[in-house]
Parts: C-alpha cells; structure tokens; sequence
C-alpha cells in the first residue's frame, strides 16, 4: 500500500513538473526548441530562456501602434496563479543587461484564476487569455516581448518567454499621414525579475510589482493579493534590479504607494478583470517574406459578478462610505474620482483616482475603472468645414 501511495506521488509529480506553462501568442522565438519549464535557479539562462537557437525567429509578429493584442498560454500547472507582467525591448537578442520597458502588469490570477492547478496536460491550451495595447509611445520598428511570469504556489520561480515583434503605424496614421510619434518610452518602468537573482518572493500571495507600469490589471482574489507596502521579494539582486525598488519616475509607485494608473488600476489596490476566455477571436496569420500573424481584437470582458448590498452605514450611493462594511473586499466609487474599499470590516478612507481615469460610481464587488476621454485636436481641413464650411456646399 505504501509503495502504490508513493508512486502515485511519483507520477503526480512528474505530471507537474512536465505541465508547466509556456506563451503561444505571440509566437516566441525558437518555438520548437522552447520548453515550458521556468528559469534556471541561479539565471544561467536569463533572459528568454537562453539556449543554441534562442532568438530563432519562427515567426514575426506584427502588431500596429496603439492595437489591442492578446497573450494567449499553454500547459494547465498554474501554481495557483500568480502575477505577470508584458514587458518590450528594442533589443532583438536581449542580454541580461537589456533594459525593458513594462507595458502591462497582471497582479494576480495570471496564468489562470485557480487554488492549484487546472490538470497535468501540458499541450493544453490556457481558457484564459490576457489583454494588453501596443503604447503608441513606442516608435515602428522591431522589438522583443516579453512574458514574465511569479507563481504564487510551489517552488519560487520565474518564468520568460519572449518573441518577436514588429510594430508597425496604425492604418489610420498610414492614410493620413501623420509623422511618427517621437519615443516617450522613458514613461515605462523596468521589468521586475527575482527568483533567479538572490532575491526571492514570497510563497502564498500574488505579489505587488514595486513598478507595474500605468496598466496594471488584478486578476485573482482580493484575499491573495500581497499587503499595501510589503516588499515583492528579499534579498538582493546579483541583477535585473531596477524594477524590484518602487520610483516615481514610471508614473506609478508600485507597491504600497497609493499612486493609481492611467489607463487601469492603483498598484494592486483597485482590481478590474480584463481577461478574456477561451472563445474569443483567435490570431491569425498573413502572408509575407517571414510568416507574420496578425491577432485578431477581443471583445471586452464582461463581469459577472453580483453588485454588492448597500451598507448600512452609507453616506448616499455615490457618497463616502464610513463605519463597518460587509462583505469583506467590497469597493465604493465616490462620484468617479476616488475610491475606497471595505477592509478589516471598516471602509478605508478615500483615494484619488490617477490623472486621466474615473471609476463607475456607487458600490460593487469589482472597481470598474476606465481612461477619461481626452478632446482630440482638430485638422485644419475639419477646422475650416466646420467653422467655413464645405466648398461643395456654399
């Protein structure tokens, strides 16, 4: 009986260790000789998981300016999730002294929103799928993306994959010819890399990026979330430092902070799920000289989640909220520019909102949050059909 339990032990191990996680979409470098097992311990093969044909491009992966894209994932032993982060580098074989630039942060439910793992079929694909924009900060060219990715269960670890990518004017830009927007990339914080440096994260919890980025996305359960203010890993990095310390200079603090985004959430401190599930429109490919594909646009997601009961200590559905609060991880948008959220059993006091972003106003489970719409500039030729009129029409 004690030989059969310790097989079966065996073998369930290996399932894990054989179902790890790797990206699919966009298309990675090497991808047949791409495994799915996380970093080495030590960061002998950091970045991209460095090995004989590491930047082999299998596939150019072409995305316009300012697109909706979509990461899409492989394998089911999630480690209960996590948190992530989509970073881009101008570097085309990044090295570990590459800078990159964090484009999207995932704190939480990344790669799935589940206690453990979903199952032992590595080929499987990943249902759910993870959304992120091509800023148009970043000029047309060529560049490597990156998916990093902390398990929040299991043995600490750090997972990367990386692909090609080239950026290219979006069609509207191509049609009316307006010149390339000048890089304003210095905005974008550095990726955060631990596990593999001397400095390790936290097992049990989805950490907090020190630096997220100005699009941070929460994925998993409030109750998994690391606390406002606790360092994401400890020790000290032999490298990849830069983005394990919170600075002002991303345009959001990070960890602790209180500093919200301006195109998502605070920090970790107000979650929205922008996750897609599977079903929702699948890349394809064009032709060309190098195989290219092309993502197709995800719809939003919708929440599904029941609005939460008033409290009985509430100063008006669009007021501040003070005293004791059920349930426990509720959030109240006062008037669209702040927020507060029930903690502890005591609603907390209220937080701005980043410059650039409002939230629904009232109380429910989930902070929806999105960019205030900014007035665009007028043309020349809409300035005077507008105030002249049209020629055709005089």
């Amino acid at each position: 009986m004690m030989l059969a339990k310790t097989f079966l032990v065996a073998v369930l191990g290996a399932s894990a260790a054989n179902a790890h996680m790797l990206m699919t979409h966009p298309v990675p470098y090497g991808k047949d000789s791409l495994n799915n097992s996380p970093l080495e311990a030590e960061g002998g093969d950091f970045p991209c998981k460095l090995r004989g044909d590491t930047y082999t491009v299998t596939t150019e992966n072409i995305m316009e300016s300012g697109s909706r894209q979509q990461l899409h994932l492989q394998g089911q032993a999630t480690h209960g999730g996590g948190s992530c982060q989509i970073s881009l580098t101008e570097d085309r074989a990044p090295s570990k002294s590459t800078t990159w630039k964090v484009i999207q942060s995932i704190e939480g439910g990344c790669p799935a929103n589940v206690d453990g793992n979903m199952g032992g079929d590595a080929s499987a694909a990943d249902p759910t799928f993870f959304n992120y924009t091509i800023p148009t900060d970043f000029a047309p060219g060529k560049y490597t993306l990156a998916w990093t990715w902390f398990n929040r269960i299991g043995n600490r670890e750090m997972y990367m994959n990386c692909a090609p990518v080239t950026i290219t004017n979006s069609a509207a830009k191509r049609s009316n010819r307006v010149p390339v927007v000048e890089k304003r990339t210095a905005n974008y914080p550095p990726m955060f890399v631990a596990n593999v440096n001397g400095c390790t994260t936290k097992e049990g919890i989805d950490i907090r990026f020190p630096q997220p980025g100005t699009a941070v996305d929460y994925n998993g359960q409030p109750a998994n979330l690391a606390p406002e203010g606790e360092a994401a890993c400890s020790g000290t990095p032999k490298f990849g430092g830069d983005g394990n310390t919170s600075s002002g200079s991303s345009g959001s603090s990070g960890s602790g902070s209180g500093s919200s985004s301006s195109s998502s959430t605070a920090a970790g401190s107000a979650p929205t799920e922008t996750s897609t599930q599977a079903g929702s429109p699948v890349p394809t490919s064009t032709s060309a000289p190098v195989e290219t594909s092309v993502p197709g646009i995800p719809q939003p997601a919708v929440s599904t989640t029941a609005p939460v009961a008033p409290s009985s200590s509430s100063s008006g559905d669009s007021g501040a909220l003070t005293g004791s609060c059920s349930p426990e991880g509720a959030w109240n948008c006062v008037a669209g520019s702040s927020f507060q959220r029930c903690a502890n059993g005591q609603w907390t006091p209220t937080q701005n909102m980043a410059t650039g972003t409002q939230c629904t106003a009232g109380k429910s489970a989930d902070l929806t949050i999105s960019a205030v719409k900014a007035a665009r500039e007028v043309s020349a030729m809409r300035f005077r059909k507008r105030f002249i009129g049209d020629s055709h029409h005089a």
